[in-house]
């Protein structure tokens, strides 16, 4: 019975598996990329080598690599591409981390993701630079699928095996982020859920061997993510709950006495694990202290904040927004199905051997309290503690086995109801592939799905962390003309690898035009609050129509428009106000414009003689003179539009709008005598 579970559970993982690499080329990369994989390439070239740069690599050749293939297709042939990857950069070297690296999170999924490309990439060649590193991800989330059928088979049966491993296969965050995000979150998830598996079976089992293989997924849970330093609030209550029968019984002295290796090995845990993630990142080494408290404190500072919405502040300063996240993105399937799995752990917590039951409720509620507790506060959705999906799948399949406990059907009617239950996981499969590869920013029905979180303005909708990126590249290659220039709406230059654009277009954030529409095509991610992140990307959404658009539930997460007046939006034809007055202030100067209008452009000519150059301004707007509202970005190391580049600059100041209904326009000036202040004209645009 035994080995036919673990076959299932290899057929399920391998299934998985199957599917997320033939989906890899759906899916861009994600946001973090550009901090973790040429420290985790520069620090695996320093262990396989001894070398601290890339000195010892043929030097790297650009080249397009066609985003819409998984294998190695590029504009060269494949025996010309050099066996170099993107990520390892002369710029980002092992002696660079090591100045320059402060702390952050730890290294070795960035190593472990770098050895996926040397090998599927530089030495055997099956798959592209970008997509190698991320096998490792849909590796090991193959493997946690498996893991959850074995496990719930052991105690519950096959088909509660089966639905926990088909609730977490299908859980659209789980889904999406196994193929793109392999630095921190994926990875910590599945060895924190294997962790637990070990754990508990080393304690029933009485097994050292399996205590030890505990403290190894420790070091590389550790290794990843602090996250793990939290399992203990699982681990020990249930540890308790389990060891107390063993107590009132006077035996639980002899379990200790006969079984001296799993104490050992028990207590060897946090040794292995300090050792791995010690060993595995060497900007620890130089100063182990300092830098040590470096990192605690980076994850201080993330996870305990005052910074938290108003709007989910319940009883005790509870942080409700983590909570009401996972309602609205679990599928209502799994949502029932994991309810009835608690009530049905709780049912049989008293009469569990074993007390798994606990250990599963545990596991579910850490993550999520940890995020909830007054004073601590989460962003982005819930990606961050993604710890809690297998524990919400497992309890899924207990849910189902539940059912089939209440119902108590016959044997040949056993099918019946199976193919019932499995059937209320249909539609959630159309919707899944119906809004890939944008799974990641899924919202079930309880919020009226996409729309109705954006209706709501729930934070964090929309929120892909770069997951569409690569349908928009895939359409610039198909539409642009040749030679055509490409810009980021709001995003780093990293964030879409460069191979990944057809050779003869030209890409940089400098092309940001604005106003001026030099027609270069933008690329860019929406999401809440992106109309507003600055001015060019209120510039697009209020100016232009989009050439593309990749849509959930018919809201736009991706899109690309043409900076050109054949896409420009009708109705903002402009003119010049003749009757501004401009006064210095005590901060610097305000321009008042008689009347309400909507706003376009100001533009001044000033002198530069026998005067300080500016070292910082910014701007704000008002239509009464007394509440103010002030503009994204302080110049003039701010750049509105990048083809105009930083403002002020030679004698000259433009500052674009996007429309505002304003009549007082302020700059506030430092120093006051900066040579902005000696204005020998200026324009005030406005639209008609």
């Amino acid at each position: 019975m035994k080995k036919i579970n673990i076959k299932i559970a290899i057929l399920l993982g391998s299934i998985f598996f199957l599917f997320g690499i033939f989906t890899l080329p759906d899916y861009g990369i994600n946001w973090d990329t550009i901090n973790h994989l040429p420290r985790g390439q520069a620090y695996l070239h320093f262990f396989l080598t001894g070398k601290k740069d890339f000195s010892d690599l043929p030097d790297w050749q650009q080249y397009y690599q066609k985003p819409q293939s998984l294998g190695i297709d590029a504009d060269i042939p494949a025996s010309k591409v050099q066996k170099r990857s993107l990520y390892e950069g002369n710029g980002t070297t092992f002696n660079w981390f090591i100045v320059h690296e402060t702390g952050g999170h730890p290294p070795l999924s960035d190593i472990l993701s770098s050895v996926f490309n040397q090998i599927l990439f530089k030495q055997l060649g099956l798959i592209n630079d970008i997509d190698s590193y991320r096998v490792y991800g849909i590796f090991l989330s193959s493997c946690l699928v498996g893991l959850l059928f074995w496990w719930v088979a052991l105690r519950y049966g096959k088909l509660a095996g089966f639905f926990a491993s088909l609730s977490l296969a299908l859980y659209p965050l789980f889904w999406a982020e196994s193929h793109f995000n392999n630095e921190k979150d994926m990875p910590e998830t599945i060895y924190w859920s294997f962790l637990i598996f070990t754990f508990w079976k080393a304690m029933i089992d009485r097994s050292w061997k399996w205590m030890l293989a505990s403290g190894l997924l420790f070091g590389l849970a550790l290794g990843t993510k602090f996250n793990i330093l939290f399992l203990p609030v699982v681990i020990i209550p249930w540890m308790a709950a389990y060891l107390l029968p063993l107590y009132k019984r006077g035996s639980l002295q002899k379990l200790f006495l006969e079984n001296r290796k799993l104490i050992l090995s028990f207590i060897l845990i946090p040794i292995m694990g300090g050792v791995i993630f010690f060993v595995s990142w060497p900007y620890l080494w130089a100063d182990p202290i300092a830098n040590i408290g470096n990192v605690i404190k980076f994850y201080k500072n993330l996870g305990i904040t005052t910074n938290i919405n108003a709007n989910f502040v319940g009883p005790l300063g509870v942080n409700t927004y983590p909570i009401q996240w996972i309602v609205f993105t679990t599928p209502p399937v799994v949502l029932f199905f994991s309810l009835m799995g608690v009530i049905y752990s709780l049912v049989t917590l008293k009469s569990s051997k074993d007390k798994l039951p606990l250990l599963f409720l545990l596991w579910l509620v850490l993550p999520i309290a940890r995020v909830t507790w007054p004073g601590t506060t989460i962003y982005g959705g819930i990606r961050q503690i993604m710890e809690y999906v297998p524990a919400l799948a497992i309890l899924s399949g207990l849910g189902v086995y539940a059912i089939f406990k209440i119902i108590s059907f016959k044997i040949n009617r056993k099918f019946v109801i199976t193919g019932f239950l499995l059937l209320l996981f249909v539609p959630h499969i159309y919707k899944l592939i119906s809004i890939h590869p944008a799974e990641n920013v899924y919202f079930n029905s309880l919020i009226g799905g996409l729309k109705g979180a954006q209706e709501k303005n729930f934070p964090a909708w929309g929120n892909s962390f770069g997951g569409p990126y690569r349908l928009g590249v895939e359409w610039i290659n198909r539409n642009a003309t040749e030679g055509a220039r490409v810009a980021y709406a709001r995003e780093l230059m990293p964030n879409i690898p460069n191979i990944w654009f057809r050779s003869d277009l030209s890409v940089s954030n400098g092309y940001r035009s604005g106003y001026l529409k030099r027609g270069e095509y933008v690329i860019g991610l929406v999401y809440q609050g992106t109309e507003n992140y600055s001015y060019f990307d209120s510039y697009l959404e209020r100016f232009l129509k989009p050439v593309y658009e990749m849509k959930v539930d018919d809201v736009a997460v991706l899109k690309v428009w043409q900076n050109d007046l054949a896409h420009a939006k009708l109705g903002w034809n402009e003119a010049v106000n003749s009757e501004v007055t401009v006064s210095k202030s005590k901060e610097g100067l305000r321009f008042d414009l008689g009347k309400v209008q909507k706003l376009s452009r100001l533009e001044i000519e000033y002198s530069q003689d026998n005067c300080p150059e500016l070292t910082s301004g910014y701007t704000r707007l008002s239509q009464n003179g007394k509440d103010w509202e002030q503009l994204v970005g302080v110049y003039p190391r701010y750049w509105r539009i990048g083809a105009l580049a930083q403002q002020p600059i030679n004698g000259g100041f433009i500052e674009p709008f996007v429309g505002q209904e304003e009549r007082f326009i302020d700059l506030v000036l430092s120093p006051k005598n900066t040579c902005l202040n000696n204005i020998k004209s200026f324009k005030v645009y406005y639209f008609l």
